[in-house]
């Protein structure tokens, strides 16, 4: 009965016994060959919503079955008390079998509950498009702004001091372009109300530096309702537009991880190790950090948790703004290397923590999936950084900047070696 639902009344009651058995073995068996079938993705098979939704409904059938099977099957007994044996026995086996069977379902719906408040239904949720003669390769590439925040109690608003470009060509080749924070005076497009507020380019009492247009634009009225697109945060909309409009690129979508939310992140998947090239100042304590930070880590192989990975990326005593987004993309492929399908379903509480409430993008699912898988193949980017020889962040010439990104995505495109000049 508790085995094989139906299986007792299958000659008096052939119908009913045949929707036990649907319901009970069969929907169950699809579920689990579905899973196998998909053994290699299960990360992608296990956030797609309406999978998660069917898993659910499979055990809450499978469970249903058998106490309807326990029950019928007891009413075939001539004897009250054994039926009243074999409904209270098997009742009890089955609600032994339901209790993980509802862990499950709750955790099923917690991750279905995650994956609608943070990622998009719609593909085209946050495409900025640059005019189709400076980027006529936008059909090739997937592009990405992926951005963390450093949030202070020293500022009124966040600070995106993390912005790396993800160019993603349909082949799969992929280039990591890091925009430095301190990239100077983005320019807009002809109309739009940031180039009439700053028909020079973006300019503000700090130099103009490209991590403030968030906050400015969040803390002008104005500005706000002229960027308010759709819902999304009209500081991210702007810096998109000015991104896309200087590097002469189509932005499709954005990912934007808060500082809170990146400790919480590494915490999640168990930390992190990177080989560390020479010994790093640590800065002092940071917010959202768990402890204070020793003054030092490295060199050599060196294991982090959120907090220390925080500092790894924060640190600027040792070395310049470039090296520290030389270290942004190196913890970005390491953290996707290291997630995987038992951080999914062994740490999930916590990923979800981490991510619900700390991470905005206007991906789907599968965008970020695609997004994922390619970033763990590390044969198939280049890492680059818009630094010094390449260009002069606080005096950017954005005709050679756009030369310099038409000149990566050229490469990528052709399957061929940046050669990026290095002196």
């Amino acid at each position: 009965m508790i085995a094989l639902p139906g299986i007792a009344l299958w000659k008096r009651q052939p119908v009913v016994a045949a929707f036990l058995m649907i319901a009970g073995v069969m929907a169950p068996a699809f579920a689990i060959l579905l899973v196998f079938q998909n053994r290699d993705d299960l990360v992608g098979l296990f956030t797609r919503t309406n999978v998660l939704r069917g898993m659910a409904l499979v055990c809450l059938a499978a469970i249903t079955s058998r106490l309807i099977a326990i029950w019928l099957t007891a009413d075939t007994i001539r004897s009250p008390a054994a039926q009243r044996r074999m409904r209270q026995l098997g009742s009890a086996a089955v609600v032994a079998l339901a209790i993980p069977t509802a862990l499950l379902v709750a955790r099923m719906e917690q991750v279905r509950s995650v994956v609608a408040m943070v990622f998009q239904t719609s593909t085209q949720a946050g495409v900025i498009t640059a005019p189709a003669e400076v980027d006529p390769l936008a059909g090739q590439f997937h592009t990405v702004l992926l951005m963390g925040s450093d949030e202070g109690n020293d500022r009124i608003s966040l600070r995106t001091d993390t912005m790396i470009l993800a160019l993603v060509h349909e082949s799969g080749r992929t280039a990591l372009v890091s925009v430095p924070r301190n990239l100077a005076r983005l320019r807009f497009p002809p109309g739009t109300a940031m180039a009439k507020s700053y028909p020079n380019g973006f300019e503000d009492k700090e130099g103009g530096l490209a991590n403030s247009i968030y906050v400015t634009v969040e803390n002008s009225e104005e500005l706000t309702n002229a960027y308010d697109k759709n819902g999304l945060q009209p500081g991210i909309v702007a810096l998109m537009e000015g991104l896309s409009f200087s590097l002469g690129i189509t932005i499709d979508d954005y990912a934007m991880l808060n500082s809170c939310g990146f400790v919480k992140l590494v915490d999640a998947i168990g930390g992190i190790t990177i080989n560390i090239d020479k010994e790093l100042p640590m800065p002092e304590k940071l917010r959202c950090s768990n402890y204070r930070l020793t003054p030092t880590i490295g060199p050599g192989v060196t294991y982090m948790d959120g907090t220390k990975a925080l500092g790894y990326v924060r640190s600027r005593y040792a070395d310049s703004d470039y090296q520290r987004m030389e270290r942004q993309r190196i913890l970005l492929q390491t953290i996707a290397d290291e997630i995987g399908l038992d951080d999914l379903l062994l740490r999930f509480g916590e990923l979800a923590d981490a991510v619900k409430d700390n991470v905005r993008t206007t991906m789907t699912v599968e965008e970020a999936r695609t997004l994922l898988a390619t970033l763990q193949n590390t044969a198939a980017f280049e890492s680059v950084g818009l630094s010094p020889p390449l260009i002069q962040p606080s005096r950017p010439d954005y005709v050679e900047v756009k030369a310099l990104m038409q000149q990566i995505r050229q490469a990528l495109s052709a399957d061929t070696p940046l050669n990026l000049p290095t002196s």
